[in-house]
């Protein structure tokens, strides 16, 4: 289903509906349900900031089984406001936790661990946005970039050996494990498919 706000293309993928029934289904608890919409909650800061700011307006917002996606209008990059836009899912999530604390915990540390999650220095997460356009700051965009994946490759080792021994602790919690393997995974394709890149130039 596609929709379209102003210049803005909204687009939701069958499946997102699909994988909405089958946790409702499954999850008898709930929590997988209010872990999805704290994900939304985070992405609705992200995009309620590009709205306001101006220059950051999204060109396309894409709601898949695997997460939302928000594509900036091609001049955002270079206009200011970046920093902002990448705090403010984080920001909302970590408000939410402090507001619902005192009546509904569950709710609370879900949005707390999701906010803080995302502060993380890692390339893919908005903590790894952050480092790099600090960085920018200071040194060029190449050496930011290649400070960024440094750091971030080593933080996630680091939580693949805490996932490991959060998994032998409790035999059953492969939560930390499984998603610091999968960004792993993710910025190594990304990694060797520009070393193939810059060979083939």
């Amino acid at each position: 289903m596609n929709l379209r706000i102003k210049d803005c293309e909204i687009k939701i993928n069958f499946y997102f509906f699909a994988l909405l029934c089958v946790i409702s289904f499954f999850d008898k608890s709930g929590m997988i349900l209010f872990g999805i919409l704290s994900a939304l909650l985070h992405e609705s800061g992200h995009l309620a900031a590009m709205l306001l700011i101006p220059g950051q307006s999204p060109s396309e917002v894409c709601l898949t089984p695997f997460g939302i996606r928000i594509k900036k209008a091609p001049l955002a990059e270079f206009m200011g406001g970046n920093l902002i836009v990448l705090a403010s899912g984080s920001a909302v999530n970590l408000v939410l936790a402090a507001l619902l604390f005192p009546f509904w915990r569950d709710l609370a540390a879900l949005n707390f661990v999701m906010g803080m999650m995302n502060l993380l220095p890692v390339e893919t997460l908005d903590g790894g946005g952050i480092i790099s356009l600090l960085l920018r700051r200071v040194c060029s965009q190449y050496t930011a970039e290649k400070i960024t994946t440094s750091v971030s490759l080593l933080v996630l080792i680091a939580m693949s050996f805490m996932g490991i021994y959060i998994l032998f602790r409790t035999r059953y919690n492969f939560t930390l494990l499984g998603m610091s393997l999968w960004m792993l995974t993710t910025m190594l394709l990304r990694i060797m498919r520009e070393e193939v890149g810059n060979k083939t130039k």
